[in-house]
């Protein structure tokens, strides 16, 4: 009787236990989200968004440091003493305590014009790091917009996949029945068992691409798995009416304009020229205005207490101007200016640089989204020839006019050609929203797809 009831309690843990297991193992439930929901999503979480808004956080401390030098200083001291002495005789041992308090504080009247230009070298430094802030926010859209229509199409090719192998289950019927029927050779039948099995093989492929591109989506949205996502499908076309013509020379004028890099590295410029001028005034005068008071209290200072003491007795003020010239400081000063020069004249080069690599990204846009045009008609032509060439073939082997190898071979250029339709759709989409990301514009054609 007890080894039923251990027996009973044994079973009914491991019943439990595999329910636990297969709990954990349920999948969980994906998240329903449109491109403009995506894309919030990753400005909200991505890692890299952070990183950026730190470093804009950064630069606006920086900011109030730099005003800051403008402030007064104000220090407080404090001290106290108590000391023992000891007298040969006929004298008495003498023991005393003392005390001290101050208050100082010193305002910079003029250093060369160093915190002024200290001050707008880090007022650039905010601009330029504000500027990057907003591309690094177009950089991660532009991220999450590929990622999630890579998705899309990596989805309706397994569709194609599917299909395929559902069309290769039926031919493999027919021709079964033709080969019992003493229509159809036994090698026919083999060799349609085959096909079937390499469409099998082909939609095993197709789910573990889209299983790869479903985690760099949830990647590129700042998350983790097990964090599924269930984007939902757009227009492939949808930005055709805007980029309809667009004129090389008018993208690049549009880029110089918008791309916020490009602003953010003119910024760097100035910011360079202000630290110029913070440098050079290590060859200027400084006057700073100091003041301080004093007071204290000694017990020696007998028939006085505390109070009269450090009110009345000791107190002590002062009021000063100093004045420093600097006559020679081993050349500090001029190499540091002469570092400064040297980052200054990078950044113009900077400038330059960042200026010829638009032009070249703007037209390479332009030019992968004029071939992207062109290669989606090619491919619908494409696919039409290649359905009607296989209903042909499908024809002719069912009124046993052509072999197996011809409707198996009419069968692989369809099925490659609804492929090619799919990823020329989607990459025409793709190469539309990477003008956007080149022009600078990016988020007025991620509009279109939630024009709300």
């Amino acid at each position: 009787m007890k080894c039923s009831v251990t027996l009973s309690v044994l079973f009914l843990w491991l019943f439990l236990l595999t329910q636990t297991a297969a709990a954990d193992a349920t999948p969980p439930e994906s998240l329903r989200l449109t491109l403009p929901e995506a894309v919030n999503l990753a400005l909200s979480d991505n890692p890299a968004m952070h990183l950026a808004r730190n470093q804009q956080e950064s630069a606006q401390v920086s900011v109030s440091s730099a005003r800051g030098n403008f402030l007064p200083d104000l220090k407080a001291s404090a001290g106290a003493s108590e000391r023992y002495s000891q007298q040969p005789p006929p004298f008495d041992d003498v023991d005393s305590r003392s005390m001290n308090l101050g208050l100082s504080s010193s305002l910079n009247l003029f250093n060369g014009f160093a915190d002024s230009a200290g001050l707008g070298s880090a007022r650039r430094q905010l601009d330029a790091v504000s500027a990057g802030l907003l591309r690094q926010q177009q950089t991660t859209a532009y991220d999450v917009a590929v990622a999630y229509i890579v998705v899309l199409g990596t989805r309706e090719l397994v569709t194609v996949a599917e299909e395929s192998l559902a069309r290769e289950v039926a031919l493999l019927d027919q021709v079964e029945a033709f080969y019992k029927a003493g229509v159809r050779s036994v090698t026919d039948f083999y060799q349609q068992q085959a096909a079937k099995a390499q469409a099998e093989l082909d939609l095993l492929d197709a789910k573990r691409n889209l299983e790869v591109v479903q985690l760099k989506l949830v990647q590129s949205l700042g998350q983790q798995p097990p964090f599924a996502v269930d984007p939902q499908p757009v227009d492939t076309l949808i930005l055709v009416d805007a980029l309809q013509g667009p004129e090389p020379t008018a993208a690049l004028n549009l880029a110089l304009e918008l791309r916020p890099d490009l602003i953010a590295q003119n910024w760097q410029v100035e910011a360079a020229r202000e630290s110029i001028r913070q440098r050079r005034s290590g060859n200027l005068p400084r006057l700073d205005l100091t003041a301080a008071a004093n007071t204290g209290y000694s017990s020696l200072n007998s028939g006085r207490d505390v109070g009269e003491q450090l009110s009345h007795d000791q107190g002590s003020a002062s009021l000063g101007l100093t004045l420093s010239v600097p006559i020679f400081d081993r050349s500090q000063t001029s190499s540091s200016v002469a570092q400064a020069q040297i980052a200054e004249r990078n950044a113009v080069v900077e400038l330059q640089r960042l200026r010829q690599q638009i032009g070249v990204e703007v037209g390479q846009a332009l030019a992968d989204y004029h071939h992207a045009e062109l290669k989606l008609t090619v491919s619908r032509t494409k696919l039409n020839a290649a359905r009607q060439a296989l209903e042909a073939s499908e024809a002719r082997y069912r009124a046993g006019a052509s072999s197996w190898v011809d409707r198996t071979a009419a069968r692989a250029t369809f099925v490659s050609a609804q492929g090619d339709e799919v990823r020329a759709r989607y990459a025409l989409l793709q190469q539309g929203l990477a003008v956007g990301y080149a022009r600078g514009d990016l988020e007025t054609l991620l509009t279109r797809f939630n024009p709300a």
